[in-house]
């Protein structure tokens, strides 16, 4: 129980969301992959709905600071090219699913934010995206991207 509630608040750290919970509770812990999977999926899917339950006193106190409003400007410059070439719902999905820092649940609450995408939309499209996100990042764990890529390299 105790590994369940670490890999569950791992999860929910920005930044760190499933491509660092994940891989720490399969690889450090040696949870079951199974369970390791289940547990970062929900917590991950668990970003979105919070952080639009507490989004107005968030971004009231996030606004004050000048790091974050530069950061909002570059995340709204750099995520453009991708929702203009997929589409806001599909290119919001695909943006959350690339396991890389600066990508995830809660820049995709920021891009859904400045987009002004109606929120049950936009929790439907970071989920899609936070599941290929898990996927990608699952096959990496358990190694089935490292052996594929060493069959076709």
């Amino acid at each position: 129980m105790r590994n369940i509630l670490r890999i569950f608040l791992i999860t929910i750290i920005p930044g760190v969301e499933v491509r660092g919970a994940l891989p720490y509770a399969i690889g450090v812990l040696k949870m079951s992959v199974w369970e390791a999977l289940l547990v970062a999926t929900l917590a991950n899917l668990c970003i979105a709905p919070l952080f639009y339950l507490l989004e107005k006193p968030l971004l009231a106190v996030a606004s004050r600071w000048t790091w974050f409003r530069r950061y909002r400007g570059r995340l709204a410059a750099r995520s453009g090219s991708i929702l203009a070439k997929y589409g806001l719902f599909v290119g919001l999905a695909v943006f959350v699913a690339i396991p890389l820092p600066g990508t995830g649940a809660y820049t995709g609450c920021l891009i859904a934010e400045i987009v002004r995408m109606k929120k049950p939309l936009a929790i439907a499209c970071i989920s899609l995206g936070v599941l290929g996100a898990c996927a990608i990042v699952f096959l990496a764990s358990v190694g089935v991207i490292k052996g594929v890529l060493a069959k076709w390299l």
